[in-house]
């Protein structure tokens, strides 16, 4: 089922890990540009470059118990690959946390899926798109109607930051549904601390973090299947991981595609990864 990489720090057996690392390297249905099933390995690569000690949380992550599975052999079709998402996800200990990458963000409703059985869970999602579609380019498993299947899941709550495109059927669609969605422009006036404590109200305890990596602008994140400008501050990104270490059941880094920069959006990727774990460990301090 797996194929084996690793992520740096990634030295602990399955059974005694706290964050299990996983690659989801699909993106049969991409709709503008291909490449994101490169994304685990570019990533994996990316996480070498850094330090293992994060000041900010006075964490080593050293010291963390952190198992990477490799990838998921995920097929070519989507159908295919949610099965092998729900086997692999459905393989963690009920202690281990998976953070995944992706690969493109069909991946993350099975994902969602899975997590429900271990209880209750909400769900925000940073991107710079809706993904309200019904179905798109034939399949309604599609990267573009991906917000849409986690709505069908039996979800607390849901809502996502950094939007800023979308079809005039989707804004339509969120309107009359009450969905909660939050533009870049007003993370831009108003910041993210205040456009999060919003978009927290309507949240459970337990959420699950999706990060589309095209919500952040394209300066700092150029690699992705469908960039937008006028996007998320990386800075913006981080600010949401902190807040939400602590209530974290779940995260994916998605939609990276590395062909298209010299590896800065990876690496971003890598670095919010590990950001992420040692938010969490320092939390526990």
């Amino acid at each position: 089922m797996f194929q084996r990489a690793t992520f740096a720090d990634a030295s602990s057996e399955l059974m005694d890990a706290e964050f299990v690392i996983m690659g989801m390297p699909f993106d049969s249905t991409t709709s503008f540009r291909p490449g994101s099933r490169a994304g685990p390995e570019a990533v994996r690569q990316a996480s070498w470059n850094f330090e293992t000690y994060i000041h900010r949380h006075g964490v080593n992550l050293n010291d963390l118990l952190v198992c990477d599975l490799g990838d998921l052999d995920m097929g070519s079709t989507p159908d295919r690959a949610w099965e092998a998402i729900r086997a692999g996800i459905g393989l963690l200990p009920s202690r281990a946390l998976p953070v995944t990458i992706g690969g493109e963000h069909s991946i993350t409703p099975p994902i969602v899926g899975e997590l429900l059985r271990r209880g209750k869970l909400s769900v925000l999602v940073l991107d710079a798109h809706l993904d309200l579609r019904e179905e798109y380019g034939g399949t309604a498993k599609s990267h573009a109607c991906a917000s849409r299947r986690i709505l069908d899941h039996p979800i607390e709550g849901y809502a996502s930051i950094g939007i800023r495109s979308g079809s005039e059927e989707e804004y339509a669609y969120a309107r009359d549904m009450g969905i909660e969605f939050h533009e870049s422009d007003e993370v831009a006036e108003r910041g993210m601390a205040a456009v999060l404590d919003d978009a927290l109200d309507g949240l459970s305890e337990r959420i699950y973090l999706s990060i589309d990596f095209d919500a952040i602008d394209p300066a700092y994140a150029p690699a992705v299947g469908n960039p937008e400008p006028f996007g998320l501050h990386p800075r913006d990104v981080r600010l949401v991981i902190d807040r939400l270490a602590d209530r974290i059941a779940g995260l994916d880094v998605n939609e990276i595609a590395p062909v298209y920069d010299s590896g800065q959006t990876a690496t971003l990727g890598a670095k919010l990864i590990r950001e992420f774990m040692a938010a969490r460990a320092g939390g526990r301090g």
